[in-house]
């Protein structure tokens, strides 16, 4: 029996896998830079991975994978690297990752947990701003990787 053709077309962009980190300041840093590269910075070029769904398989997030295996960013909120992991358990791995702690860490800032995950404070700001940048710059190198 022949293989049959997904309804989901993602042919030569980069895979956007940001930390989910519910309750976690990285996780939204993550989906904020997320949000900001795909709807925002690189649209059409770039799609956004949801973990969750990737994780118990549904078809749209796993074809994203499958369709571009070497142009995955994944976008690690803590030294959980959850996205990582998962990725691996299904037989892939990032392509290249941005980890939010090395980033605060290079900027030599300091992040407290947000009372308001929705409202980041200034330095969560510059971090988020920050992770965007790394998570641009690594999308585009990674645009016309087969």
């Amino acid at each position: 029996m022949a293989a049959t053709k997904s309804q989901f077309q993602f042919p030569n962009k980069v895979v956007i896998a940001p930390c989910t980190g519910v309750g976690q300041t990285a996780g939204t840093i993550s989906r904020y830079a997320a949000y900001k590269v795909v709807d925002e910075l690189m649209p059409g070029k770039t799609v956004l991975l949801c973990l969750p769904a990737y994780t118990i398989g549904v078809e749209e997030d796993a074809e994203m994978i499958k369709q571009n295996p070497h142009r995955i960013v994944a976008i690690e909120g803590c030294s959980n690297l959850c996205m990582t992991k998962i990725l691996k358990e299904k037989g892939y791995k990032p392509t290249k990752m941005v980890y939010i702690p090395r980033v605060i860490a290079d900027m030599k800032l300091t992040v407290h947990k947000s009372e308001n995950r929705a409202k980041l404070g200034k330095a969560e700001e510059k971090v988020a701003l920050e992770v965007v940048r790394r998570v641009v710059n690594t999308a585009r190198s990674l645009e016309t990787k087969q």
